[in-house]
């Protein structure tokens, strides 16, 4: 009569516990037999206690004596592999947050279809479905939006500016004086209308129209990037000649011995003759942003702030 192995007790025990801790019916199913076979009962009696075929106890009792106590959990298929695995999903998500210009099409946007075709075509799937497609974009956190205006540069130079100033800002050790510049305004004092009692119907009102008395004012501002320092002044007016005093205030809070890299957008008032003779005179390097990417001067934040 086919039986189990001898169980030393502490085996045993074992068992029986996982009997009655697992929620696995099959796993419990299986140490039923074990412990049945264990206790002297044959494979048909086993059968019919289990509800299981007398073939299968056996199958149980013979993997028990050759595996041990992993024979007791089922080996589960994991079933049928994800047909769009992380790589390819990646890839998906990619290819929508691109321009259709990189892959060939003279369209301004995607459209579903259009995306579905295209990575069908360039072989990243053999085949997806638009909702499909839907779905693993919006699993992926990547939905369907307006598309807001911005700007381009068109500086020739770009590469060689954004490279530039990498460099100047990526200086662990040994910074140079980078100084990022630039002018806020016209900045004048403007009423507001603010709370107060009045009788209903009949509200206090402020002049919509008003004269700048005292004219307006331009805040030629300066930030030490290394330091983390903002300062600067008000000036009356935007101008090359206000540009090149705004220079030398800028010189005077580092020693004249070292070197200054200064950071400034390209307004014409910048670079005028005056100004880049000052700059030489005063030893400050100009450092110029490409064209239309204010974000990139880093006085640009604090300027928001204030």
């Amino acid at each position: 009569m086919l039986r189990v192995r001898d169980l030393p007790a502490e085996e045993g025990e074992a068992i029986n516990r996982l009997m009655y801790r697992t929620r696995d019916p099959t796993v419990m199913r299986r140490a039923q037999v074990v412990l049945h076979s264990n206790q002297g009962f044959s494979p048909p009696k086993i059968a019919a206690m289990v509800f299981w075929s007398e073939e299968w106890v056996r199958r149980v009792i013979q993997n028990f004596n050759r595996m041990g106590r992993d024979a007791l959990y089922p080996n589960r298929a994991g079933g049928r592999p994800p047909t769009f695995t992380p790589p390819i999903r990646q890839t998906l998500v990619d290819v929508a947050l691109s321009r259709p210009k990189d892959h060939g099409y003279t369209v301004g946007h995607w459209t579903l279809e259009r995306l579905r075709s295209t990575v069908v075509m360039e072989g990243i799937v053999e085949s997806i479905s638009k909702e499909r497609l839907r779905e693993i974009l919006h699993e992926e956190a990547v939905s369907f939006q307006a598309v807001k205006t911005w700007k381009e540069s068109t500086d020739p130079k770009f590469r060689e500016k954004v490279k530039r100033l990498r460099a100047l800002m990526n200086r662990e050790h040994n910074p140079p004086i980078v100084v990022a510049v630039d002018e806020m305004g016209p900045i004048s004092l403007k009423p507001y209308g603010v709370r107060t009692w009045a009788r209903s119907g009949h509200p206090d009102r402020v002049r919509a129209t008003y004269r700048r008395t005292l004219g307006v004012r331009h805040l030629m501002g300066m930030y030490d990037y290394f330091h983390r320092t903002l300062r600067g002044y008000l000036s009356p007016r935007k101008s090359g000649s206000n540009w090149v005093k705004f220079l030398r205030y800028v010189r005077r809070w580092y020693p004249s011995d070292e070197r200054i890299y200064l950071i400034q957008d390209n307004l014409s008032t910048h670079t005028t003759p005056a100004a880049l003779r000052e700059a030489r005179r005063l030893r400050i390097s100009l450092v110029p942003i490409p064209t239309n990417t204010s974000h990139l001067n880093p006085i640009e934040t604090h300027f928001r702030s204030i």
